[in-house]
């Protein structure tokens, strides 16, 4: 008998919704297994997160049809202002010196979920199973063999292959015996919106301080996403303050660049742990989102590596069914691995060396960071490296085909199946609760 579905994936957070809407026009038959109930935990209106998408996010999303249904509520980021605090050097990145209008997009993270949700809603192709938790599976001779739970009672399902986009705790990586790499930063980062006196311009701030990055990014005129990060004894503290208080810590850290704070939403606390999957792969099974790396928020790269993942392992998927080859075949996963590795080394390098050189203490080397901001601010090599890693964006054009394009653009091509926006009311509407990039 065959399996009930092509793919499953496990969690409908960003990254799983995101994989389920780029395979909608593949003609595989997917489901989505996701726990939290709809409604449950929506922050109120001016507590909503925004999340920073790159250009390579944007074409991929894009390519997926979800772009046009929240076009009208990004932010656009000109400029991203680096800085070290009590250090005179600093680095500005302009988006005129890519030729862009923009170096990045901030959209709320609702309006992203609910954009997926519309699609997968919208889909024949795709059943969303929600609330449902998986308790475990096993490989049988037509793929995977899932037991899950709902507010039934226990049910299984089958599946040729299984996706685990349920976050860096994720159940899918710990039942098939993966082991993880970690770090613990030993901090927490403090997330909040604010509102300032002055516009912010377009303008993200990223402020190295001995203790981690303080971080704001532009959401309204005068509204940004506050991060502040924190050593991980002080965040009880730190969330616990006064909210003058607390507004006061992040002005003797950001200063008055915007004015005064006028206003400050709930604040949420995020352990920040760097963790990275010994393998993304087995037969029947890939890890993707923060199931298979969860990175350090400094560069704010985590969902927008996710989603390259998610454009390259859909192109793979597609391709494969196109050929007329079974999706549990591993050469598909070791294809896909191999076309994201250099790129998810990369980005991983990237933003553990910015942990590991602004927080070190040390005179020598503190002295030597503040002048190297400084230079960068006057060396455009250098420094439009800096923007286009930043930024997910190749400075070699994408060679003809799928395959060229995945391994040398930064901007993953998807099949044409997959570039599709429709207008039609979906069936049903279901909110995306867990915005982490998982």
């Amino acid at each position: 008998m065959p399996p009930d579905y092509d793919l499953i994936i496990i969690g409908a957070g960003l990254t799983g919704a995101s994989l389920a809407v780029a395979l909608a026009g593949s003609g595989l038959r997917l489901g989505i297994i996701e726990p939290t109930p709809p409604g449950a935990g929506q922050a109120s209106g001016y507590d909503e997160r925004g999340i920073a998408l790159t250009p390579a996010s944007r074409q991929i999303l894009e390519d997926i049809g979800v772009w046009p249904r929240i076009s009208a509520g990004v932010t656009p980021i000109r400029q991203v202002h680096v800085s070290e605090q009590g250090r005179f050097g600093a680095t500005r990145l302009h988006a005129k010196a890519l030729g862009r209008a923009e170096l990045a997009s901030v959209a709320l993270a609702r309006e992203l979920g609910h954009a997926l949700h519309a699609e997968i809603a919208a889909a024949d192709t795709i059943d969303l199973i929600c609330p449902a938790e998986l308790l475990q599976f096993q490989p049988d001779d037509n793929g995977m063999r899932l037991e899950i739970k709902t507010a039934r009672g226990q049910r299984r399902v089958t599946t040729r292959l299984l996706a685990g986009c349920d976050g860096r705790r994720s159940l899918v990586r710990r039942l098939a015996g993966i082991n993880t790499r970690q770090h613990d930063f030993l901090q927490t980062a403090i997330v909040a919106n604010l509102s300032t006196q002055k516009p912010n311009n377009g303008v993200a701030f990223q402020r190295f301080t001995p203790h981690g990055p303080l971080a704001l990014l532009p959401v309204e005129r005068h509204k940004s996403v506050l991060v502040f990060t924190v050593a991980r004894a002080d965040a009880a503290r730190c969330l616990a303050q006064p909210e003058r208080e607390f507004i006061r810590a992040v002005e003797a850290e950001f200063g008055r660049r915007l004015g005064a704070i006028t206003r400050l939403g709930a604040r949420r606390a995020w352990p920040l742990v760097f963790s990275e999957a010994g393998r993304q792969y087995q037969r029947r099974l890939v890890l993707l989102g923060n199931a298979a790396h969860t990175l350090h928020p400094n560069g704010a790269q985590g969902f927008n590596l996710g989603l390259r993942d998610v454009a390259a392992l859909a192109d793979c998927l597609s391709s494969a069914r196109g050929a007329g080859r079974p999706l549990d075949d591993l050469a598909i996963l070791e294809d896909y691995c191999r076309r994201r590795r250099q790129d998810q080394k990369r980005i991983t390098r990237f933003t553990n060396t910015l942990a590991a050189c602004f927080y070190n203490r040390l005179p020598i080397l503190s002295a030597v960071r503040g002048l190297g901001l400084l230079l960068l601010d006057f060396m455009p090599g250098p420094k439009r490296g800096l923007m286009e890693m930043a930024t997910g964006v190749s400075a070699r054009p994408p060679r003809a085909g799928p395959k060229e394009s995945l391994i040398e653009s930064e901007i993953p091509c998807l099949p044409a199946a997959g570039r599709r926006h429709r207008d039609v009311p979906p069936k049903s509407v279901t909110q995306v609760i867990d915005f982490e990039a998982r």
